[in-house]
């Protein structure tokens, strides 16, 4: 995934539509009334979503936790927007979130769930053809979140960082070789949610960044490279903080924030100093209760946009960033279900950015192919020879 983006969540009430699903798109003509776009099954209550090449063949992959069914389901691309495959591994009860790496350091990408029922983690390696080995079940992490797959001492193995809803707190897992163990704990405040890799203070060393539902906060732990990090203080973000992306806003070279605030129904953005610190630099209305968020390059121009899921609106906004750190929003775009999660990436193979949706209204996952402009539609003819 470069790195791979989950882009991640949690169960929320779920929106059953009727059969006849009609996506619309408005533009600034007006309406465009769309045929129904598929929907790719990936279990009852599905919560995250990571992409990753897992077989190696330069298409786009995707993973998809099911809480409901205890199962991660992976979706092998065929290029031309759809699925080649559909496969479902067993993991702990309610797994709320799914994260890639290569754990064995076999350069074949690996994943884990974090079961947030169970208070455990699923691992699974991969066989570098799109197929996975259940490798190990680690107990007693107490309401895992989310993770992020990173390389806290720098040893050239791929670590992990959990968030512990229930203890309100970052653990690290240090990877020896394939196998983890428990690692030091950071407070981050009450209702931990997501945590995020970034750095924020160009040090080449991993920071982390963690969202709180209980302060309305972002809890900042800058790396120092050996394991360990330094808790950079916290910043008021707007109540209960989902998903952030990075990205270099003003292209001023430092890693600046957009972070959903489902609460405010608003996306916040904020610019960094390089040094770890953040500073409000902006709010981007949304329709309600915003949740996904990814960033990319939508329209071709060199400057990084924002896509964002609103779940009880329906609705996709689409955000063009302007290279000076601002925001031109389109009109939005209506798919008339709860999209709870969502991913960005090249799945049909022609240069352009496509979307990859979570449904939490159909169980499911919607492709939607880019047209390089910022604007979306069902993939047509996407799902044959599905092995």
């Amino acid at each position: 995934m470069s790195r791979p983006r989950r882009m991640g969540q949690f169960p929320g009430t779920l929106l059953f539509c009727a059969a006849g699903l009609v996506l619309t798109v408005v533009s600034v003509s007006g309406l465009q009334q769309l045929e129904a776009p598929h929907h790719e099954p990936t279990g009852m209550v599905p919560h995250a979503i990571a992409v990753g090449d897992f077989n190696s063949d330069g298409i786009p992959d995707i993973a998809v936790p099911a809480a409901a069914e205890r199962k991660v389901t992976v979706l092998i691309g065929n290029g031309k927007g759809g699925f080649a495959g559909n496969h479902s591994y067993p993991t702990g009860m309610g797994p709320s979130w799914v994260e890639i790496g290569d754990w064995n350091g076999d350069s074949k990408l690996d994943i884990v769930t974090a079961n947030t029922g169970a208070g455990s983690l699923t691992f699974y390696l991969g066989d570098g053809n799109g197929h996975f080995t259940r490798a190990e079940d680690f107990p007693d992490i107490h309401g895992p979140a989310s993770a992020v797959a990173v390389d806290v001492n720098r040893d050239g193995k791929i670590d992990l960082a959990v968030v512990q809803a229930r203890e309100s707190r970052v653990l690290i897992l240090e990877n020896q070789g394939g196998s983890f163990k428990l690692g030091a704990t950071y407070d981050v405040g009450r209702g931990p949610h997501i945590v995020t890799k970034a750095d924020l203070n160009a040090d080449g060393m991993p920071d982390l960044i963690v969202g709180t539902f209980a302060r309305h906060m972002l809890a900042v732990l800058l790396g120092k490279g050996d394991g360990t990090f330094v808790k950079a203080g916290e910043t008021p973000v707007g109540r209960f903080p989902h998903y952030v992306a990075l990205g270099d806003w003003n292209r001023d070279g430092r890693q600046d924030l957009a972070v959903v605030s489902a609460g405010e129904d608003a996306i916040y953005l904020f610019e960094g100093d390089g040094t770890g610190a953040l500073s409000k630099s902006g709010m981007l209305p949304t329709g309600a209760n915003p949740h996904g968020l990814a960033t990319a390059d939508l329209d071709g121009d060199g400057f990084a946009d924002l896509v964002v899921s609103t779940r009880s609106a329906g609705e996709l906004a689409i955000f063009l960033g302007d290279g000076k750190g601002g925001f031109k929003p389109l009109p939005a775009i209506r798919t008339k279900q709860d999209i709870i999660a969502l991913a960005a990436g090249d799945f049909d193979r022609d240069g352009k950015i496509d979307l990859a949706l979570v449904s939490a209204s159909y169980n499911s996952v919607v492709m939607l192919r880019g047209d390089g402009k910022g604007g979306f539609a069902p993939f047509p003819g996407a799902n044959a020879q599905k092995m």
